[in-house]
């Protein structure tokens, strides 16, 4: 009884998502190509898919969840030639316009085809915003969701037109990734199971809120109706060291040296040369600082000279040398869920780690 409330419960949780996802819509007006007026009743789908819709009265329909991609909308209507356009780009929050002018049928004519262009001006985006497709991101010469977002226009690491990172709002698929505690935003997102990303840097409504400098929307993949398929990224680099130079903790360094070196440790900096002096942090020595601690009124932090060093050396033992290998592994696989998925209208699962 326990694993069949578990299973029940995972295909609630499955069928639940796609309604929190960021979608757009397509709308249009059919008309006839001979008269220009208005069909009604013509019916308008997304091709390889069950969305569609049909026109009103006066010609007009409109398609509602439609996930940001590039899709192919055909009208047909009976005494009339089909007519078939692609490349029509859905973006997030946003409303396609896709109108038809359709003939009517004659004997022997084939479907039309027409190629959707995306419109210089789009009249309903008042935004500063970036639309990045699946394919657009599979070039990038990146590998991690915030560097996508990273190497957009304005926008340095995560802080988008000069503000924080807790400035800005991280959705995927409709669910806020903000912390409640900093509302510093997650980015471990699987690279492998994001379908788009959408950067705003200005001009966002008002339903985003608690935010001030921009959004990301992030939509991952959804599952195929009729097959498997999966991606899957490694990467591995040698130990190497990170930084460049000498070693933060070495003696010698321009960080350590003031504060080891036997030359100037005790009595202070101020024993070297002007040119030696101008190279390393000036450094009162500790002879100074066991009279300023001996003379305040806290008998707990009385240090003679040689303890005030050792606990120095105490702070900063900590051997900075990589002796590991990074290693990252992206996977996500996804398709038709075995057995019912054609019994629960094509329910599918695209899952990734």
């Amino acid at each position: 009884m326990k694993r069949k409330l578990q299973f029940l419960l995972m295909l609630a949780c499955l069928a639940a998502t796609p309604a929190l996802a960021q979608t757009g819509k397509i709308t249009g007006r059919v008309t006839d190509q001979g008269n220009g007026d208005p069909l009604p009743g013509v019916s308008v789908v997304i091709d390889g898919t069950t969305q569609g819709a049909s026109t009103d009265v006066d010609g007009y329909y409109t398609i509602l969840n439609v996930r940001p991609g590039s899709y192919a909308v055909r009208a047909s209507f009976i005494g009339f030639t089909p007519e078939l356009k692609q490349n029509v780009n859905v973006s997030i929050d946003l409303t396609t316009t896709v109108d038809f002018a359709i003939r009517e049928q004659t004997v022997g004519l084939d479907e039309v085809i027409v190629q959707a262009e995306r419109p210089i001006v789009q009249q309903d985006l008042s935004a500063s915003r970036v639309d990045v497709t699946a394919e657009q991101i599979q070039n990038l010469p990146v590998t991690d969701v915030s560097k996508v977002v990273g190497v957009q226009a304005g926008v340095q690491g995560m802080n988008i037109r000069g503000d924080g990172a807790n400035l800005s709002k991280i959705m995927v698929d409709g669910l806020d990734l903000s912390t409640r505690r900093s509302n510093n935003p997650y980015t471990g997102i699987s690279y492998a199971a994001v379908e788009a990303v959408q950067v705003q840097s200005g001009g966002f409504s008002a339903k985003y809120g608690d935010m001030r400098a921009g959004v990301v929307n992030v939509v991952t993949r959804e599952g195929e109706r009729d097959r498997y398929s999966g991606t899957i990224i490694g990467r591995y680099a040698p130990p190497t060291k990170r930084y460049f130079g000498m070693d933060v903790n070495d003696p010698n360094s321009y960080w350590m040296r003031p504060y080891l070196d036997p030359e100037v440790a005790m009595k202070g900096t101020r024993t070297w040369d002007a040119q030696t002096q101008r190279q390393y942090p000036s450094w009162q020595g500790y002879e100074a600082l066991s009279r300023t601690l001996r003379g305040n009124n806290n008998p707990n932090d009385d240090l003679t000279p040689e303890q005030a060093q050792e606990l120095f050396k105490y702070y900063h033992r900590r051997d900075l040398t990589v002796d590991q290998p990074d290693y990252v592994f992206d996977g996500a696989a996804g398709g038709p869920v075995p057995g019912i998925s054609r019994s629960l209208g094509d329910l599918r699962f695209y899952a990734s780690y």
